[in-house]
């Protein structure tokens, strides 16, 4: 697949490793300092592409535009990018989590050609399934499974509480017997509320009252999320 300029996807720009996403930054122009971390790296890279393409929609046709780019460093060459060609899928087996809100997870997976291969060998009728594991070091965690199909590679996951360490496996079932093939980052969902201390200051209360908050009829959050969401037995 052909990675045009004009185009950004954050999501396979995930998928480059350290080094890809250096050369591909060299290519646009973008000065890298030593050791800055691949997530603001990647950010970089999607501020360039947008603000080449805001200003090619200003000026597409200034002869001046290229060469400022050059002296300045902020930006790339049009075309150039054109040359790089970025691959659907790398053949290794992993999987990664990534927070969308307080209660969404979006997770992305592949499985090697050999994994998935002795898979097929070994197994006449594999599941595969996302395990959804609660990180909690005081106590055990819940979990809960979402089945997927070999051709599926990403999923939006509904988690049941905001607040929480999650943690996404990508396991294979046959028999009751379960063997995990990828294990996720750890997770952290922010809060899906700001937090307000039972005790106002009188002032804070006389405030709210003359803002008319008394007729809003508000409800108190529930921690629990709505949502229900059903394990591989139904159950």
């Amino acid at each position: 697949m052909l990675f045009h300029y004009r185009r950004v996807d954050a999501e396979k720009l995930s998928l480059l490793s350290d080094e890809e996403l250096r050369l591909l930054a060299e290519k646009m122009g973008i000065y890298v300092p030593d050791g800055l971390d691949r997530v603001f790296l990647i950010e970089e890279i999607i501020e360039a592409f947008e603000d080449d393409t805001a200003d090619k929609s200003f000026s597409h046709d200034a002869p001046d535009h290229v060469e400022e780019k050059k002296l300045t460093g902020t930006g790339f060459i049009p075309g150039r990018l054109e040359e790089i060609t970025i691959p659907d899928r790398y053949n290794e087996t992993y999987i990664v989590a990534i927070v969308r809100d307080p209660l969404w997870i979006f997770s992305f997976w592949d499985i090697a050609e050999s994994t998935r291969q002795k898979i097929i060998a070994e197994m006449e009728d594999p599941k595969l399934f996302l395990r959804v594991s609660e990180v909690n070091e005081a106590e055990p965690g819940f979990h809960y499974d979402i089945s997927v199909n070999f051709e599926d590679r990403k999923w939006y996951i509904n988690v049941p509480y905001a607040k929480r360490s999650y943690r996404i496996d990508l396991c294979i079932a046959k028999c009751q017997k379960i063997k995990v093939l990828a294990r996720s980052n750890v997770v952290r969902m922010p809060s899906q509320y700001m937090d307000i201390p039972t005790k106002l200051p009188q002032m804070t209360k006389s405030l709210l009252i003359l803002s008319g908050s008394e007729e809003l009829h508000l409800i108190e959050p529930k921690e629990e999320n709505s949502m229900r969401i059903l394990s591989m037995d139904g159950e």
